[in-house]
């Protein structure tokens, strides 16, 4: 479980520099720009270790706290950084947590800080999309934020779940992060939010991500 994610903590200080090599895995797809001054929670699919420079490389040099579970605080390195970066951490176990998450997230969004998550809670490891956690969709309604849909194709080809390093495969094949209009909060419900952000998602995924029918 550890390895993985010293070769995440690689990438994603890589995924920051000027000279990234993140380049040469990934292509960017804008819809809408990530870049529009407008304060958002950006939410993607999640099924490898890749998403989260990916997703760090396509937001760029713009204040963001990632909201991730607290598990991750018991790696090491990484779960130090996490802290000392003022992430938001969610105790999944425990209520009181969820609801210091929830207040602390829409916090950081009313100061004028972009979160971004991944609402399957984690790795799909069946490469198809799970289903949704409202926990992102609640911070952003209640806090009047739009969210901003993105979907990473192919990432789990460059960085299997099994894999300690990301690697282009032989093929030549390269992944697409596709960035989608963002979805107003104000005028939906919380659910009716969570839904079209879905959607969105899903149709900017191949067809092998996508769910099938029974869990979509």
């Amino acid at each position: 479980y550890y390895l993985p994610c010293f070769g995440f903590l690689l990438t994603f200080i890589l995924s920051h520099t000027s000279t990234s090599p993140i380049h040469l895995f990934t292509n960017t797809h804008a819809h809408h720009t990530c870049h529009s001054g407008r304060k958002a929670m950006f939410v993607s699919n999640h099924n490898s270790w890749m998403d989260i420079p990916f997703l760090g490389y396509t937001i760029g040099w713009h204040n963001y706290k990632f909201v991730a579970k607290k598990e991750l605080e018991k790696v090491p390195i990484l779960g130090k950084a996490i802290k000392v970066a003022k992430n938001v951490l969610i105790d999944r176990t425990n209520r009181r947590s969820q609801l210091l998450t929830l207040k602390q997230g829409m916090r950081w969004l009313n100061d004028g800080v972009n979160l971004c998550t991944f609402p399957e809670g984690t790795r799909s490891r069946s490469n198809r999309l799970m289903p949704f956690k409202n926990g992102a969709f609640k911070m952003a309604h209640k806090a009047g934020k739009p969210v901003l849909p993105i979907s990473i194709c192919n990432a789990n080809d460059v960085m299997p779940s099994y894999w300690m390093f990301p690697y282009r495969p032989a093929g030549g094949g390269v992944c697409k992060v596709v960035v989608h209009e963002p979805v107003e909060s104000e005028g939906r419900t919380e659910g009716e939010l969570a839904n079209l952000v879905r959607e969105r998602i899903v149709e900017g995924l191949p067809e092998e991500q996508r769910p099938l029918a029974s869990s979509s």
